[in-house]
């Protein structure tokens, strides 16, 4: 840890900017540490927030994270969590569907096989089941076209040791409710609003952090700020350019009930992720299915100093996603998906990440602050983490030593070559476009 940070005593008042993963479950884990602790949650919006990566219909739920024991083990110490709040929900957060990673060729690419060697090696082998093209293609018939065009190799992450499926996805938005409430039962006081939770500015004395300002002229002393704000952290506060705020796109359907039986028992799906970024779900309840890229991402530069911003549908309402992602999207489905060739789609989003360069979280005293925790980096992959994140970021704010503290200490990383070379979403001459609502229909219609 950090040798000059020093834990906040019993009693101290805490400032946690931000109403999302982090946020909330940073707030529920400090709320039951027994200390007294005075929390207050600032946030521009009501919760769960709008234009946050996790409201959202869902996000995925594994613990297949490549040359990562750390995440592997914080996932599946996160799902055991998310069983639990099954129980207690009357809408359910948690879907065990399992989990079908693809790989492109006769074997699994490199990720892929590091994820099988940790998971086996951690003695859980048995949830494990590997699948040449033709298992693919027999249980899976909507993914024949899939597997003769080269998606032949992939394993089936599936059960456990008490019986119940560890993978799947989670119900973000329901799940960001569920713990909002669990907080305001531990107490947690929330400010929320366009004026009085809109954080404005840090409030300092030299080098130490006092409190903060709310866009209403407001000043709100502190003993210990938590700067939980998502993909806007790099424009709020100095990283260093160790994040970056990144677009990424998502496209629902609305299958017919000819298509939703088709596609009956439809698990998680990562399809050569590694190499393509695409990944999808099952149809929920209301008849949505969710595909989704994570790849580079696009930059909304703002003007001055350049520090990309998200730009999303509370402030720009119209805006969809850019037109090569629709084809970028039409292209790979025409291959692994067929059937949605005839279908249109329904809505398209940008939904913003806090990219770090390294893809690891930023979770740790801020070097030019005394008093100020960051909580940042998410990279696309925090939400699985929702039930276990804040007792970890809790043991950074307490200054607590483990290897996840270690793991997710301020670092530099020098980015690799093309890190901050992405596309723009949007250029001043709008030659970068979105697209129109008619653009989002199936060219079979």
């Amino acid at each position: 840890m950090n040798s000059t940070y020093q834990a906040p005593t019993p009693g101290s008042k805490i400032i946690i900017v931000g109403g999302g993963c982090f946020g909330l479950s940073t707030a529920l884990a400090l709320s039951s540490a027994n200390k007294n602790y005075r929390i207050t949650v600032y946030d521009r919006e009501s919760i769960p927030v709008r234009d946050a990566a996790s409201n959202d219909i869902s996000k995925v739920v594994r613990m297949d994270y490549g040359s990562s024991k750390l995440n592997m083990q914080l996932a599946i110490d996160s799902i055991d969590i998310w069983n639990q709040w099954n129980q207690e929900s009357s809408i359910p957060v948690y879907h065990n569907t399992g989990m079908l990673i693809f790989s492109g060729g006769a074997t699994l690419c490199e990720n892929e096989q590091q994820s099988l060697f940790h998971i086996r090696n951690a003695g859980h082998g048995d949830w494990i089941e590997e699948l040449n093209g033709d298992q693919i293609q027999q249980r899976y018939p909507y993914l024949e076209n899939a597997v003769r065009s080269g998606l032949s190799s992939g394993y089936y992450n599936k059960v456990g040791g008490n019986n119940y499926v560890r993978k799947g996805w989670c119900n973000s938005a329901e799940a960001i409710k569920l713990v909002y409430q669990k907080c305001k039962n531990n107490g947690v006081q929330f400010i929320l609003g366009k004026e009085s939770g809109h954080f404005e500015s840090l409030l300092c004395k030299e080098r130490s952090v006092v409190g903060i300002k709310t866009k209403d002229g407001v000043s709100h002393q502190a003993d210990r700020v938590i700067m939980a704000t998502g993909s806007w952290t790099p424009s709020v506060i100095d990283m260093k350019k160790q994040v970056i705020a990144t677009g990424q796109v998502v496209i629902h359907f609305r299958p017919s009930e000819k298509i939703k039986a088709f596609l009956k028992d439809m698990p998680v799906w990562f399809g050569d992720f590694s190499r393509s970024g695409f990944y999808g779900f099952p149809i929920n309840k209301d008849g949505i299915m969710k595909v989704a890229k994570h790849s580079t991402g696009y930059l909304n530069p703002r003007k001055g100093d350049r520090v990309s911003v998200p730009r999303t549908q509370s402030t720009h309402e119209g805006d969809t996603i850019p037109v090569r992602a629709v084809q970028d999207f039409r292209e790979y489905l025409k291959v692994f998906l067929p059937v949605t060739e005839e279908l249109d789609i329904t809505y398209a989003r940008v939904c913003w990440y806090a990219d770090s360069i390294d893809g690891e979280f930023i979770i740790a005293p801020h070097p030019d602050y005394d008093n100020l925790v960051v909580a940042t980096g998410d990279s696309g992959h925090a939400m699985k983490f929702l039930p276990m994140i804040g007792t970890r970021i809790a043991q950074v704010v307490e200054n607590i030593d483990n290897e996840y503290t270690r793991a997710w200490a301020w670092r530099t990383v020098e980015p690799r070559a093309g890190f901050y070379d992405r596309p723009l979403l949007v250029d001043e001459n709008q030659t970068v476009r979105m697209v129109t609502p008619s653009e989002l229909r199936s060219s079979k219609l």
